[in-house]
């Protein structure tokens, strides 16, 4: 299973036994029966997701039948999926979707993380590292402030402290 089904499937748990019913034509028609148009919806971009050489997804499903945060969903879901899985997306991105509930690291941020688990760092340290190309990409750049995701955080911490 994909990682991108994984997620939709924490969203929507009723879709996760029809998650191979795009295998068998007669399955499709019935597992649709009893869905919502949200749901169809991403029960149609999981068999995508699953089997993108011979299922399609049309986008214009996203316009008429998502709002809000669903839509925002899809729309990370989708570029998780070519960045992280299919691997279409190779060069790193500039593009971002960020929610309140997203959790970014700003540089003192991440110095405290870092020294809160044994990892004794600034920000100026950080600062240096990141000039000399010993730190982590930032995730996000707003107005030239750099920000980390908690997981590259995590990813950093980990990697040295096995240095």
């Amino acid at each position: 299973m994909k990682k991108a089904t994984e997620k939709v499937i924490e969203s929507f748990p009723v879709l996760e036994s029809k998650i191979t019913a795009y295998e068998n034509v007669l399955l499709i028609e019935e597992s649709m029966k009893g869905l919502n148009e949200v749901e169809k919806t991403f029960l149609k971009l999981i068999w995508f997701f699953e089997e993108p050489k011979s299922q399609s997804f049309d986008i214009r499903n996203l316009y008429l039948h998502l709002t809000d945060e669903w839509l925002e969903l899809a729309l990370e879901l989708m570029t998780d999926y070519f960045r992280e899985e299919t691997y279409l997306i190779q060069t790193k991105s500039t593009f971002s979707i960020v929610k309140e509930e997203d959790e970014y690291l700003g540089m003192s941020q991440f110095a405290d993380y870092l020294t809160e688990n044994g990892l004794k760092y600034t920000k100026q340290r950080i600062n240096m590292a990141y000039k000399r190309g010993k730190m982590a990409e930032p995730d996000l750049v707003i107005a030239g402030v750099k920000y980390w995701s908690i997981e590259t955080a995590e990813k950093f911490l980990e990697k040295n402290k096995l240095s």
